[in-house]
Order: structure tokens, then sequence, then C-alpha cells
């Protein structure tokens, strides 16, 4: 049985600014863009503790928090840093990581609980990364990835949780259900109509009613729900040449402002990709899905350097009221295809 860590940076972007800008950490912090379509990359605890999350307009986070600092992302600066702490865990523990995001890995250290337990090894890696790098995170340990990221998620910040198999009916089954990693709001909402609010409710659901409520990705959930997962931790050896995001719903949307909030969820998350990879845009590309067998692409082939989120997610948008506007649509992917 193998032991997975996995290492989540505690509100990265907004930490690494405060390495230069330690006057700033007392004060709620947001990290966005300053135009008018400015975007929230990250918020310190304190802006989020007024209701500021990630991906909101940045307007609407000064809405809720006014007397925020606002911080213009520094995303070669982001990238940097994500090298750094990559490289101090290499280099003093292992070099069997899963890069997950800029902000986030997953660390096999099975090898390495002979002469540790797993608990002192994450004690070691987090005193490691603050005390070399300012930089706090909170630290999931299990049998499994996904196991491991829930113990993450379990306390921020500066948190350490084991979530063993053994420790799924005290610490996974009491959860919500909506605080299951890869559960949505949409997902969520159809799991509770039905009866199912908490992990537990999931994990003993009915796999025949949970296939017809929301597809094929019911057996992987399910068999989570339960504290089993993949242990597979894949050490990144190529450069992928393309990335996308999509998203299939329950229910056909035709209002704007929902179609808006996904496409800048995924805008979002793609945008987070390309800066941690240093990657140049070659083809836009996005998808809808107008029933479960038709699905129209337009793309857009890139001439110029994008430098700025809120210019990205404008092609995007673009593309959508050029192409669908006030179109009734099942599903929406955004994409993007990569230089080599």
């Amino acid at each position: 049985m193998k032991t997975i860590l996995h290492i989540d940076m505690n509100c990265y972007f907004v930490s690494v600014e405060l390495i230069n800008k330690p006057h700033l950490a007392k004060v709620p912090v947001i990290v966005g863009g300053k135009k008018k379509r400015g975007i929230v990359c990250s918020a310190n605890y304190i802006a989020r503790s007024y209701g500021v999350k990630a991906a909101m307009p940045v307007f609407s986070a000064l809405k809720k928090c006014p007397n925020a600092v606002l911080v213009e992302p520094s995303l070669g600066l982001y990238s940097s840093y994500h090298e750094k702490f990559i490289s101090l865990i290499k280099q003093n523990f292992t070099n069997h990581i899963e890069v997950a995001s800029i902000d986030e890995c997953y660390v096999d250290i099975t090898n390495l609980i002979k002469k540790k337990s797993a608990q002192q090894i994450a004690i070691e890696i987090q005193n490691l990364l603050l005390s070399n790098l300012n930089l706090p995170c909170s630290i999931g340990i299990g049998n499994n990835k996904f196991m491991a990221k829930m113990g993450s998620n379990f306390k921020k910040p500066l948190g350490i949780t084991q979530m063993y198999q053994q420790d799924k009916i005290l610490k996974l089954w009491t959860l919500p259900v909506e605080k299951m990693h890869m559960v949505g709001k949409a997902t969520s909402s159809i799991l509770k109509r039905n009866n199912i609010f908490t992990i537990k409710d999931l994990a003993f659901a009915n796999p025949y009613l949970l296939t017809k409520l929301i597809g094929t990705s019911s057996y992987s959930l399910q068999k989570n729900a339960n504290g089993e997962g993949d242990d597979i931790v894949n050490q990144e050896t190529n450069k992928p040449k393309s990335f996308s995001v999509s998203t299939t719903f329950i229910n056909e949307i035709e209002d704007y402002d929902d179609i808006f909030e996904q496409i800048k969820k995924q805008t979002s998350e793609i945008w987070n990709f390309l800066n941690f990879h240093n990657h140049k845009i070659k083809t836009i590309s996005l998808s809808i899905k107008k029933d479960y067998k038709t699905f129209i692409i337009r793309n857009y082939t890139n001439q110029n350097l994008i430098e700025e989120y809120e210019e990205f997610l404008m092609i995007f948008l673009n593309l959508f009221e050029k192409n669908f506007k006030n179109t009734k649509i099942k599903g929406l992917g955004c994409g993007v295809k990569i230089f080599e």
C-alpha cells in the first residue's frame, strides 16, 4: 500500500506577493486585474472572510471588501516560485512528484516511510517551504491521491491531516457532498434533490440511480466516496500539445450570466495552466454541445502574444457572442492548441 501526500499552497498568489510586500500581511489582499473586466485570481483569508472568491469579478469583490488592497498578478513570479518549491521537495525528499497545478502537487513517499513516519515527513516539508521560501501550505496524507487531496482541504492554512481508509468514517463521510473533490455546484444540487447530502450518502447510494442522475462519472465518484482511488503519481515527461476544459449540463442553459460564469471558470483554469508551463497559444477553440449528439466548434487563430487573462477571456466571450448568442446549450468547452 502506498503513502501519498497532497501539498496545497495556501492562497498561493497572495503568499508569493507577500514575500516582497510583507506590510500587507494583516490586511485583506486581492490578486486580480485592475481593468474594467478584471477577475480575482486569488485572495487571502482575510478577504475571503468577506465573501471574496477566486474567479469573481474584481468590482464585485471590492464591493464585498472595499478596504482590500488590489495587487495585479505577477504570473512570471508565481511560476518562478513554483519551480523553487518543487525543486526544494526534490532535493530534500524525492523525485516522485506529480504536478497538479501551479500551486499543488502529489508526492509519493512510500519509500521514505521506512525511516520516518508520514506525519513527520509532512511536517518537515511544511517547515522547509515556510522557512526557505516563506510559503505556507496544507498537506493531506493518504493511501491514494483522492484521500490525500481531501486531507489537504481539511485544515487551512498550515494544516496536516491524515486521511487513510480507516479515517473515512469520522473525517470523510461526515462532510457535505459539495465538499467532495470533483463535485461541483450542479452535481451537488442534483444529488441533494435526491436525498444525497453527505459523502456517506453518496458512498451508499444506489449505483444505478447515480448513473441515471449524473452519468458515467458516478462510478469514479462513488469509488472515491468509499475512500478508493488512483495511487499512481505520474512524473511529467512530455509537454502537452493542447489543453481543454469542458462541462456537460444536466439541463439546457440559455442565460448569458450562467454561460459567462462557465466560460470564466474554464478559461481561468486554462490560463493558470498556460502560465505555469510557459506555453504560447496557437489556436483557441470554443465548443458547444446542443444535445447529446451535436457538437459545434469555433476556432480563433492567435496572431499576437496574449499577456493578460482579461484579453484571453474576451476572445472566448467574443467567440460565443458571435456564434452562439441566444442559443440553448447542453454543454460547453474551452480549449487551446499550443505551439510546439
